[in-house]
């Protein structure tokens, strides 16, 4: 029997990716042909149903969209409320009927509902919505625009992204930045404000968008695409949960803080996790700087003559203590300066090395509990746990500060969609290349 060796391993490895990569894509040109139809037919916005519930307060206005098979969960209502409470009017975009119980739940909470057939996700949801509004010269102050791949937990935190969505001094404010493919705001929550809503290059965007149900296409031509299309007519844009505010704030940590902080970074970092070898160098520098002044003591005296040790065993004069007792201050000033930047080394490496495990691709993914639990972020997404980010226990010490009836829901929204374990056939190959 032929044996095959390392050479031949990475031949096959590699014919076995570009036979993925290939087979990733007939799909996605598969799926692209058949759905063209319907995209042709979504040039013009439809929409099965339009209700005006409320009347308008304001000149703020949020779409929110809502996936007709997730259903209207308490999460959802918490979020329009908040949204009612700082007087954004909600526009809730339905993709897929909803049942009658839950058109009339909606209504206690949204200024206007809109129910389309589900064409091209949330991003297909966000163009239609956007185009419809703009076809009525819809002039807002601030459009915030959200969806439900994401769980919002109510509080102060969901008050404060609210707030810096409404009163941004910025064009455009993303909740989360992500280094997937390129560099782009999330898409789950983020605002423009009225002249971005009104600006004709960015109506162009949202009219040539395609509204493929293909999530690498919603990725890189919805998200992205919008991302690009903001910087090429030159509008700021912010991010509320960037890595550098977080940093910022692990920085003014003690080390058993961060230490304690590391069962929030994805994969356990205690879990086989020893943190000797991060922190060596941290350490030898410490030491560097502390010195050894016992030794450094004893060998001074073993080298001094008779005449000197026997100058200094007499009692000192008032002059020489008082230049004793200033070289003395002086020493452990110095000593406790060293001490300190040693310290901060340790600190530092330990903050270096948690923003360097979330900070490259999506970071709402992969810094979920740092955000959470440092800066408050109240967006759960809902995938964690399918994309193998998390396990069930990290989401549960994350939220573990949560009351019972506001994690438990959360819990079980994450745990029903399960982990990528034992998956097999085509839903294998759909989770492996990103297409679900």
């Amino acid at each position: 029997m032929l044996s095959v060796g390392a050479g031949g391993r990475a031949a096959m490895k590699k014919i076995g990716q570009i036979a993925n990569w290939a087979a990733a894509g007939a799909y996605v040109l598969a799926a692209k042909i058949i759905q063209f139809p319907g995209i042709l037919a979504e040039r013009e916005p439809r929409f099965v149903s339009d209700e005006t519930v409320t009347p308008a307060i304001g000149n703020c206005y949020a779409i929110v969209v809502k996936y007709h098979l997730i259903g209207i969960t308490s999460d959802f209502l918490d979020l329009l409320a908040t949204l009612r409470r700082q007087h954004v009017n909600a526009i809730v975009v339905c993709n897929g009927d909803l049942r009658p119980d839950e058109l009339v739940t909606l209504r206690a909470f949204a200024h206007r509902i809109l129910v389309r057939n589900n064409i091209g996700r949330d991003f297909g949801a966000y163009r239609a919505a956007t185009l419809h509004l703009a076809s009525e010269e819809l002039r807002p102050e601030r459009m915030i625009y959200l969806n439900d791949s994401v769980i919002y937990i109510a509080g102060p935190g969901l008050d404060s992204m609210i707030k810096a969505l409404l009163q941004s001094d910025y064009d455009a404010v993303g909740t989360y930045e992500n280094h997937e493919f390129a560099h782009h705001m999330g898409s789950y929550a983020f605002s423009v404000a009225g002249k971005v809503f009104a600006d004709a290059q960015i109506r162009r965007f949202w009219r040539e968008y395609r509204p493929y149900d293909i999530r690498p296409h919603a990725i890189r031509k919805g998200e992205l695409g919008f991302s690009q299309c903001l910087e090429r007519c030159g509008y700021r844009v912010d991010v509320i949960y960037s890595a550098d505010k977080l940093a910022l704030r692990l920085d003014k940590m003690s080390i058993s803080e961060l230490v304690a902080t590391l069962r929030y970074v994805p994969y356990g970092a205690l879990r086989g996790y020893d943190l000797g070898p991060l922190l060596k160098g941290a350490q030898r520098t410490g030491q560097m700087l502390a010195g050894n002044p016992k030794s450094k003591r004893r060998g001074e005296k073993r080298g001094k003559d008779s005449a000197i040790l026997e100058q200094e065993s007499r009692t000192p004069t008032i002059s020489e203590f008082g230049r004793f007792s200033a070289e003395t201050k002086a020493r452990l000033a110095e000593a406790e300066k060293n001490a300190s930047v040693a310290i901060q080394i340790k600190q530092e490496t330990l903050v270096n090395h948690m923003i360097g495990t979330i900070i490259n691709g999506s970071q709402i993914h992969f810094g979920f509990g740092l955000f959470h639990r440092v800066m408050d972020s109240p967006l759960v997404k809902r995938d964690l746990l399918i994309r193998g980010i998390l396990l069930e226990h990290d989401c549960a010490r994350i939220l573990e500060h949560l009351t019972p009836p506001r994690r438990e829901p959360i819990m079980r929204e994450l745990l029903n969609r399960g982990r990528a374990v034992n998956v097999r056939g085509m839903r294998r190959f759909k989770l492996r290349n990103g297409l679900i």
